[in-house]
């Protein structure tokens, strides 16, 4: 039931606040539904079918499940209002905002003028200089005018204050949703339009002062860094911008920003361009001191190997050995095991240590693609290399029917097939046929979805 999911969802002061908010005849007047909240807590939010608790509640009445839907449908209704209220009780701008608006349909002058005064001062008072910040000094402008146009006309206005503040709302928020609509493009194929775009870059590459303003900082220069050729530049600018105003930014959204690039990089790593290592760990290791990498102390599996192999590529590899280590306790739990071995044999291969990297990628149970897969494709570079040409044949298979039964690898597939393809026309290939090498050599060179290059090219 939806009620009692959310109302597992709140803390204990919540549930306090909530229990207090039941008890306000403003807001509820039955007793019926606090009594159903008391019977949910003292039953240690044990899920009861409902006939229980409507006879904790109503011990003397046989249970009628139509007013046991109406009593738990008021305070579900009543549990959202009181989400909602204290939601806006914890945004003391947002109270004094609403307060303006009352005063202004009153046309009460100088309490109008005490609220937005105070409403001003919560706004500048504020951490945050997030898009939501920008929305707020929209709104209180826009409030502003509409009061000074409803007593007179005919005195000047703030209109040019409404229009530049709408400007940098607009523009800030145009670019965010840009780099989230890259996101979204990138993990999961989605395509989206967002118009006035380019009259959005083109604003601010013409007025640069704009790039003050920490939301368009650091939202231009992550749809830069991705879509722009000169991407290098604008990834050290993201980085300086990152380290300038992240504090100025809640930490839910500076994990979407660093997600929105990193994915990129990783994406053009998977598709064989180098390019981007230092640039995605010096941001993988940035994001991890600030602590954006955990939610409720869980670090995502995909975060983590793409830590391990980033580090691995330049070379890290006693700082990647102390991390693998360091952050396995804060995995879930079905990948505790599988991607802690799996981190440790991909660390032992660039290390040369193949014996050793092989015992512990035997030891990688999992039915996770990505961590399936990239086992299989180190076990694959193993055996070649030890010249184990048996079970090297028998992974190939494989893999290829694994590959044949997945259907939600997107860009990915494509790359594992190639693995796939190269292995086998690694096999055939004459050793003394310098024409046929390099003919192998020109088709890996020319594959463009295909992280391998460096490992095939190598082998001839």
């Amino acid at each position: 039931m939806k009620l009692f999911n959310i109302l597992n969802k709140l803390h204990l002061r919540e549930l306090n606040t909530f229990k207090r908010f039941l008890s306000s005849p403003f807001f509820n007047q039955r007793t019926d539904v606090q009594l159903l909240l008391n019977v949910w807590i003292s039953e240690q939010k044990r899920r009861h079918p409902p006939k229980v608790y409507w006879h904790k509640i109503f011990p003397d009445q046989a249970f009628d499940s139509k007013k046991w839907n109406m009593l738990a449908s008021r305070l579900f209704r009543l549990l959202e209002e009181f989400l909602a209220v204290n939601e806006m009780r914890q945004n003391e701008a947002q109270k004094k905002f609403y307060l303006a608006k009352v005063y202004r349909k009153i046309q009460h002058e100088k309490l109008f003028k005490n609220a937005v005064q105070a409403a001003d001062h919560s706004l500048e008072k504020q951490i945050f200089r997030s898009t939501d910040y920008l929305q707020g000094i929209y709104d209180l402008s826009f409030e502003k005018y509409d009061y000074i146009i409803s007593l007179n006309r005919k005195e000047k206005s703030n209109l040019q204050e409404v229009s530049d503040n709408l400007d940098n709302y607009s523009i800030a928020t145009k670019l965010r949703l840009a780099c989230y609509a890259l996101s979204r493009q990138i993990i999961n194929q989605e395509s989206y339009k967002i118009d006035m775009l380019e009259e959005a870059i083109n604003y601010v590459e013409s007025n640069p002062q704009k790039l003050e303003i920490p939301a368009i900082a650091i939202f231009y220069n992550c749809y830069q860094a991705i879509n722009s050729k000169d991407h290098e530049r604008f990834f050290i600018q993201l980085r300086e911008a990152i380290r300038k105003y992240q504090e100025l930014f809640p930490p839910s959204e500076l994990r979407d920003i660093y997600t929105v690039v990193i994915n990129y990089s990783i994406k053009k790593l998977n598709t064989g361009s180098t390019l981007f290592i230092k640039e995605a760990f010096e941001l993988y290791v940035l994001s991890l001191e600030q602590g954006y990498l955990l939610e409720d102390g869980i670090m995502l599996e995909s975060t983590f190997s793409n830590i391990v192999s980033l580090a691995s590529k330049l070379n890290k590899h006693e700082w990647a050995y102390d991390f693998i280590h360091q952050y396995r306790q804060h995995l879930k739990p079905s990948y505790k095991e599988p991607l802690f071995h799996y981190s440790l044999g991909k660390l032992f291969y660039v290390q040369g240590q193949l014996e050793q990297s092989l015992q512990e990628l035997i030891q990688v149970e999992t039915k996770a693609s990505f961590l399936l897969l990239g086992a299989k494709v180190l076990q694959l570079k193993i055996y070649f290399e030890l010249e184990e040409f048996d079970p090297l044949e028998s992974l190939l298979e494989s893999l290829r029917v694994y590959l044949q039964r997945s259907k939600d690898l997107g860009y990915r597939k494509e790359h594992y097939t190639n693995v796939i393809t190269f292995t086998r026309q690694l096999l055939q290939l004459p050793v003394m046929n310098k024409k046929e090498k390099e003919a192998f050599r020109q088709r890996v060179s020319n594959t463009e979805i295909f992280a391998e290059k460096d490992w095939f090219l190598k082998q001839i």
